[in-house]
């Protein structure tokens, strides 16, 4: 009898861990994408069926971050609740730029990698309880920022701390604006406004020209080739130019190279690069860049 009441006693608690971990078990997934909310009113509820218990409302235009779908439905985070949302009226981005807040490392410590990948060069790690700002989601991993750094941190290993902020149920008036990617890469080199100007230079210390758009490319989370000759091949060729796209000039100290300048197109028709007195904008209408400006590309 002794022998029973144990075995039953162990049985008891083994089921007990397991529906514990089961209700947690959300909070610590892979998200596997960001949804929008497609229909006003949009109910979140506790269990996968229209007869359970509804515990928020979302409205049209709402974010949620996805961790994965289950009968048609799909388990989310939306506003800091762990709940099911009927996947038919919510659009699934498996990549997507989103202001997402701060979020906090719950484990010992975690890698920020450059790449969305356990094979990504690491930048630096997190330790308990240490913050990153939340950008965006690829495939997985949080795309973030810390310390001056943008990378990735695995989507299980940061926990939200606070709701986006132009979810319906978090906004007074209007909803803020959010800066596109262009106006990031943008805003992100007006920092090294006067860094001076070194040949051969990648970092804060002193850039050449296309040591400078790289590294500004680099942080804001995109990869591209080192020289001016080389980014040239980068993206797609566009006419029409927007925020953060390069432009490149020939015949600026050498001849015969298809690019041997590059800067990054700010608006108002005007680039920031690094030339002689430093990181500087001008105007592509300058008599000496208009003379030999040959296109602009698109990375992102």
């Amino acid at each position: 009898m002794k022998r029973l009441l144990t075995k039953l006693l162990t049985a008891i608690l083994a089921v007990s861990i397991l529906a514990s971990l089961a209700v947690g078990a959300s909070a610590i997934e892979l998200k596997t994408g960001i949804g929008i909310v497609e229909s006003n009113g949009l109910r979140l509820r506790a269990k996968p069926n229209t007869d359970a218990e509804i515990l928020a409302n979302a409205s049209y235009g709402d974010n949620v971050v996805i961790i994965r779908e289950v009968d048609g439905w799909y388990l989310v985070d939306y506003n800091l609740q762990i709940g099911y949302m009927s996947a038919d009226y919510i659009t699934f981005k498996e990549r997507e730029n989103i202001d997402l807040g701060y979020g906090v490392v719950e484990d010992a410590s975690v890698n920020l990698r450059d790449t969305p990948s356990a094979d990504g060069a690491l930048l630096a790690t997190l330790t308990t309880g240490e913050t990153a700002y939340i950008i965006g989601l690829n495939c997985g991993w949080y795309k973030v920022q810390y310390e001056g750094q943008t990378g990735y941190i695995r989507s299980d290993l940061l926990a939200l701390t606070e709701p986006p902020r132009w979810n319906s149920q978090n906004y007074v008036g209007e909803a803020p604006v959010v800066e596109t990617v262009g106006e990031q890469i943008v805003n992100y080199a007006y920092n090294f406004l006067g860094t001076p100007y070194v040949w051969g230079g990648t970092s804060t210390s002193g850039f050449d020209c296309s040591g400078f758009t790289q590294y500004v490319f680099k942080q804001m989370g995109y990869s591209i080739k080192r020289t001016a000759a080389q980014q040239l091949t980068c993206g797609y060729a566009v006419t029409d130019l927007q925020l953060g796209d390069l432009v490149f000039f020939e015949n600026t100290y050498t001849t015969g190279a298809d690019a041997s300048h590059v800067g990054i197109y700010v608006g108002d028709n005007q680039f920031i690069h690094a030339a002689s007195g430093g990181v500087k904008v001008t105007d592509l209408s300058d008599d000496y860049y208009a003379a030999r400006y040959i296109g602009a590309r698109r990375v992102i």
